[in-house]
Order: C-alpha cells, then structure tokens, then sequence
C-alpha cells in the first residue's frame, strides 16, 4: 500500500490566501514608501552575501534597496511589480504558468529568460514562499532512469526502468504521490552523457547493486533538487554524486548537497546533507594518472570562491581535495576514466568505490 510522500496540504488554500496577502501587504509598502520618502521602494534580501546563508534567531538578513527612480533600480523594480501581478492574477484564479510563458509574455521587458528566474528568487525571499507556492511552474531539464516506479496523485504512474535513455522528471514535484523502489543506491551523474554512457554499459542491469542514476544535466534545476530531496526522504538509502574533478563539479555537488547560495531561503527543502562524494577527486588525476588540462583564471577564481565556503572549511577531506585541485592546477572529466578501458568507469570504479566505502 502506497503511503502519501507529499501529500496536498488540507491547508492549501490558506497558505494561498496568506501569500495573496503578503503581495497586497508589499505594494501596499510600496505605496507607502511613495508617501514617506517621495520615492517607490523595494527592499530585498543581499542574495549574494554568505552570511544571509548563516542562520540564528536574532540575526538580521543583509538586504539591498531598490528605488524607482534610480536608473540602475528602475527596471528590476519593474519586473518584480510585473512578475508579482502575474502571480496574483495566477492564484486568484488558481491557475499556473511556465517561467517560459512568463519569459515569451514580455520579451521586451525581459531580454533573457534567466532574468525572470533571478526576479523569482527575489520574489520568493520577500514574500518569504516556496517558489512552487506561486503559480509558476518550473522546467525540469533532469532525467531519472532505473529501479523506481513514481506515483503521481492523478493516477499516472511512470516506470523508470522502461526507458532506456531515461525519463523526465515530472514537472510538477508536488503532484507525486508515492515511489517504490528496490535499489541499493541512487548515483547523481553530472553529465548527461555519462548518465548515458552508463546506461549503455549495462549498470543498471547489474542485479547485485541495482541503482537509481539522476542527471540534472550540469546544473540542478529546481525540480530536479526537490526531486532528490524527495526520494532521499522516501527511500532512505545512500545517495552519491558522480562529477568532473573540476571547479564546477564540485560546486554542483556542493548544491545537490549543502544548497546554493543564491537559494538559501529554500535550502531547507532542496539540500540532501546526506549525499556523498562518490568521484572523480582531484587526488584521482595523479593516482589514476588521468587526461587533465590546466585550470584556467575562471576555474581559479571558482577554487577561490569554493575555499570560503563554511561547509567545506568544516569539512577535512572536502576541503583537502578543494585544496589539492588548487595545488594541481589541473582539472579532469568523468570521460578521463575511460584512458584504462571503455568501461573502466562501471566496471571497475564505481563498483570499487561502493565495495570499499569510498566516498566524502
């Protein structure tokens, strides 16, 4: 019998209604900044800052000041108004859109997609919501393949094991009801060729170590975070990450596992501390006398920004391949593991890795 993973809140509608009254509540401060300043304001969490990222009862998040009338200002306070109308109109009349359709809605104001996903985090930090309470439907670009059937609450139930390239993440986390699963391990696989790759050499088809693999295909959306953090509650099993022995392999990781900077309003629901390390390490690259190529001024400046992290200072064995990486100055590709054989990555350094424990 299939018991609810996430079930619909009997509470939903006055979840709604609290953050309708939230957007009424920050026009209304706006309007009122108008009255006592002479000028439209907006004030915003500093999403830039790390110590936004440091949690206590008495501390205050470092925020930013939008003003309507200076021109640096004036067009991002446009787009949080436009994009908070949008999702008033959306949860009166309890519908949904895309970021896409919100993006091809005003291309003028927009420019880029990815501005409309910054104003949403924004968004979400001053109403203080989930961004999957507001009416706006994230993309999923991840793919999930392997020992796990997905329940959704409309019926639908979708196989992972039957497609051989894999199968989208649903679009719509909360609509799951329910996984079932035999696997032994779920594997986080950076790329989508490797996720590939290992599904064509046979991996999951190995009965001793059966897995579940989940490609995000480079950096985690949304959905595929939540979807993560979801099967991580469920299935209560280990969870390791497969990525380059670079600086953004590592960041992304880092994102799967302690959340991301930018989102740390929502970390709660997103990061699985739980995951570990599985490869490639920097200290591989020498060992295993991998295909490397110098880092350049970008993947320093990464390492850089990696060593200031506070969960990889407190961490000895993330932080002394962080610092190993910085020592090479050379970086290596999941695809380098195939200088010993083609199959050298499942065959043998994977199951080496799980059989010996080898993770961080």
């Amino acid at each position: 019998m299939k018991t609810a993973l996430c079930s619909k809140s009997v509470n939903g509608k006055e979840r709604t209604k609290m953050i309708l009254i939230q957007i009424e509540n920050t026009i209304l401060s706006i309007v009122n900044s108008l009255y006592n300043n002479n000028k439209f304001m907006i004030d915003l969490t500093k999403l830039s800052s790390w110590s936004n990222r440091v949690y206590s009862n008495n501390k205050q998040l470092i925020t930013k000041t939008l003003v309507f009338t200076t021109k640096r200002s004036r067009t991002k306070f446009t787009i949080i108004i436009y994009i908070l109308s949008k999702i008033y109109k959306n949860l009166i009349t309890n519908n949904s859109c895309t970021t896409r359709e919100l993006y091809y809605g005003n291309t003028t104001l927009f420019k880029h997609d990815y501005i409309v996903r910054k104003a949403l985090i924004d968004i979400c930090c001053l109403l203080g919501t989930k961004s999957w309470e507001l009416g706006i439907t994230l993309t999923s670009n991840g793919l999930v393949a392997g020992s796990l059937m997905i329940y959704m609450y409309n019926g639908r139930i979708f196989d992972c094991s039957k497609n051989i390239e894999g199968i989208q993440i649903p679009q719509d986390i909360l609509e799951i009801q329910d996984f079932k699963s035999s696997a032994k391990y779920i594997l986080i696989i950076e790329k989508n060729a490797s996720f590939q790759k290992i599904i064509n050499e046979g991996l999951l088809k190995k009965n001793e170590c059966s897995f579940i693999i989940i490609t995000g295909k480079g950096f985690p959306d949304i959905n595929t975070r939540l979807f993560v953090k979801q099967l991580s509650r469920k299935l209560n099993i280990p969870i390791l990450a497969l990525v380059d022995a670079n600086p953004f392999g590592i960041e992304i990781m880092c994102v799967y596992r302690f959340g991301s900077n930018t989102m740390f309003y929502q970390n709660d629901m997103l990061s699985v501390p739980s995951i570990k390390w599985l490869g490639v390490y920097p200290t591989d690259i020498e060992s295993l006398n991998l295909t490397s190529i110098s880092l350049t001024d970008l993947d320093q400046a990464r390492v850089k920004s990696l060593l200031k992290r506070p969960y990889i200072n407190s961490n000895k064995k993330l932080l002394q391949q962080v610092l190993m990486l910085h020592k090479l100055n050379k970086k290596a590709e999941i695809e380098s593991l195939t200088n010993f054989t083609q199959t050298y990555l499942t065959e043998v350094y994977i199951k080496r890795k799980i059989l010996n424990q080898e993770f961080i």
